[in-house]
């Protein structure tokens, strides 16, 4: 029923590297593991608190450490989620208000941890923020996220993403 629910509502395509402007995504890890996310990824995640789902990608180039990504999100009346930043901040760092940031990435052999920039969440209209956990199987990357306000769990749920070009 997620995957019905995120379908209907993944209506945002998110562009990695198109989208203008866009900063680097801040990126920790060794050289042979960041070499296993080189490419152009995307997917989707869903569950959470309000049925939250949306559209997610990035794109790492082969020895580079400069990864680009964003994730749209949108709840289940159609609300899109609107960063924590002023309209005039968020601008200067992602290509769509309706487009949050990837803050930071950290890879360590098959896994991945990441941040989202801080948003508000229409069904508690508070600030939160996501961490996504994942593991990188060949072309596929299986995970979940926790959104949290005030270090009280808010929301979970699942993610996946699919290598999509080199």
């Amino acid at each position: 029923m997620h995957r019905t629910l995120v379908g209907a509502l993944a209506v945002f395509l998110v562009t990695g590297c198109q989208s203008t402007p866009q900063r680097p995504v801040r990126l920790a890890g060794d050289p042979a593991s960041l070499a296993r996310l080189a490419g152009t990824w995307s997917g989707q995640y869903w569950g959470g608190g309000g049925g939250r789902g949306g559209s997610l990608s990035f794109t790492l180039r082969s020895g580079s450490d400069s990864l680009y990504g964003d994730v749209a999100m949108v709840d289940p009346r159609g609300q899109t989620i609107r960063a924590a930043d002023p309209a005039s901040v968020h601008a200067a760092h992602v290509g769509s208000p309706q487009q949050l940031r990837i803050d930071f990435v950290a890879v360590r052999a098959d896994s991945v941890r990441g941040v989202l920039e801080p948003y508000v969440a229409p069904d508690c209209e508070c600030t939160v923020n996501t961490t996504f956990f994942g593991q990188v199987r060949g072309d596929e990357i299986k995970g979940t996220f926790q959104t949290r306000n005030g270090g009280r769990v808010q929301a979970e749920g699942s993610w996946e993403m699919k290598r999509t070009g080199s």
